[in-house]
């Protein structure tokens, strides 16, 4: 580095600001487009989802400001709080479908509103600083949070035993034939309600069920009400922090997903298309794709690792949703999927060399104060490297004294290039880290 405090243009806050905005707008459109949408309790759909939103960031804000207080080694994050708290309620479901038969609480005001908040709070004490102090977090916070919240509602929440009309199982043919196919439950469960409530049959043509899962959905997630929208707001996100998303693991479900729905309709039959467009296009799997499977935290380093990891995602979520009908299966894939990060962060390594070869380093930054946050495994650190090592592997391996991992990490090619520090998003000192580990593997 030229200058000791000139650093890549993105910081960890910037980057926290970034997914606010882009997870902010998801929430307008939702509210938006549910806004007309009245549920059995009397209450606007639509004003539900953002009184939600607005709870849960609360909640998140509130218990990170407060933990800062009382605990001394539990650092102030405002902004991560405040992404948090909008992802809880954008991956909460909201919305009671026409054809329900028994009475769902959690699907709408007032009851909506105590469990956003406790799975806020839960989240954020629980999974998100409390598995902090164990140096990483191991499971994603809002997913593991709202499943351990309405684990007691799995049979009218993920598992949707509440319906008036059975639910057709996924492994069979999926058609458009007549009032009990696939086609046309998809329309009774996610379209407007209020034509039902009318006394109106809607329409299950591919073109109205395609209109419903890709433009506007009455039921389901909040974040993935328009698939359009999270589609369009994830890509430019993507597009502006492409270094410091893992986007291609969210390539890798939707590529996997969609392989594996045209190998399930090759299997049983009907419209392919169809199939293609539940498991892509449902509220809980395009929303988690874009914005919840690409969490740095819990998410490997390496491109290979993400890779895998996405196509573990799909795989699992497909089969759960496919032979268990468990319509929450993509809740339950990320965390398991998140289990397995430890071991594919050594998937795909770069091969560390001797030989200097100089990367491109995105835009340098002047700044006149900086702050130093915990890594947050954005990965960035990874491919910039001199000599292809891997930085926060090596300081991970250095800070618990293991000199056998440094070894194997060849901790001792680096030449002090800083090339990592300057990237990392954090603003850790990986290049005297890494230095310090150096002396110490040729002291050994």
């Amino acid at each position: 580095m030229s200058k000791p405090k000139e650093y890549s243009w993105m910081t960890k806050d910037k980057l926290m600001t970034y997914t606010f905005a882009a997870l902010l707008i998801l929430e307008i459109v939702s509210t938006v487009l549910w806004w007309p949408i009245t549920t059995p309790s009397g209450w606007s759909q639509g004003l539900t989802s953002a009184i939600c939103a607005l709870i849960a960031c609360a909640v998140a804000v509130g218990a990170d400001a407060l933990l800062y207080k009382v605990a001394v080694d539990s650092p102030l994050n405002t902004m991560s709080a405040a992404v948090f708290g909008l992802i809880v309620a954008l991956s909460y479901s909201l919305g009671v479908p026409a054809m329900h038969a028994v009475e769902v609480m959690p699907l709408e005001a007032p009851w909506a509103f105590l469990y956003v908040a406790l799975i806020s709070l839960i989240g954020l004490v629980l999974f998100k600083k409390l598995q902090g102090l164990a140096g990483r977090k191991f499971v994603n916070p809002a997913a593991a949070a709202k499943l351990l919240v309405l684990l007691p509602f799995l049979y009218s929440v993920l598992l949707p035993k509440d319906h008036a009309i059975d639910i057709p199982t996924l492994a069979t043919k999926l058609d458009y034939e007549g009032s009990t196919s696939f086609g046309a439950w998809l329309q009774f469960c996610f379209g407007n309600p209020s034509i039902l409530l009318k006394g109106q049959m809607p329409a299950y043509t591919q073109s109205d069920v395609f209109q419903t899962l890709f433009l506007v959905k009455y039921h389901g997630w909040v974040g993935g009400a328009s698939s359009l929208a999270v589609i369009i707001v994830g890509l430019a996100l993507f597009a502006v922090c492409r270094r410091y998303v893992k986007w291609r693991i969210t390539l890798a479900y939707l590529v996997t997903t969609a392989i594996f729905a045209y190998a399930l309709a090759a299997i049983y039959g009907g419209d392919p298309l169809l199939r293609l467009m539940y498991h892509l296009f449902i509220g809980s799997s395009i929303f988690l794709a874009f914005f919840m499977a690409t969490d740095p935290a819990t998410t490997p380093l390496t491109y290979t690792g993400q890779t895998i990891f996405g196509i573990g995602l799909a795989i699992i979520t497909m089969l759960l949703q496919t032979y268990a009908n468990f319509f929450g299966g993509s809740i339950v894939a990320l965390i398991i999927m998140n289990l397995t990060t430890p071991l594919l962060d050594n998937v795909g390594k770069l091969k560390p060399t001797t030989e200097t070869i100089e990367p491109k380093l995105p835009k340098a930054k002047q700044f006149a104060s900086v702050k130093t946050y915990d890594c947050m495994r954005c990965g960035a650190c990874m491919r910039v490297c001199c000599h292809k090592l891997s930085p926060i592997l090596i300081k991970q391996a250095f800070d618990k004294h293991n000199f056998n991992t440094l070894s194997k990490l060849h901790a001792d090619y680096c030449t002090g290039c800083g090339h990592c520090t300057f990237v990392c998003p954090a603003r850790i000192d990986l290049r005297n880290t890494i230095l310090r580990a150096k002396a110490a593997l040729r002291a050994q």
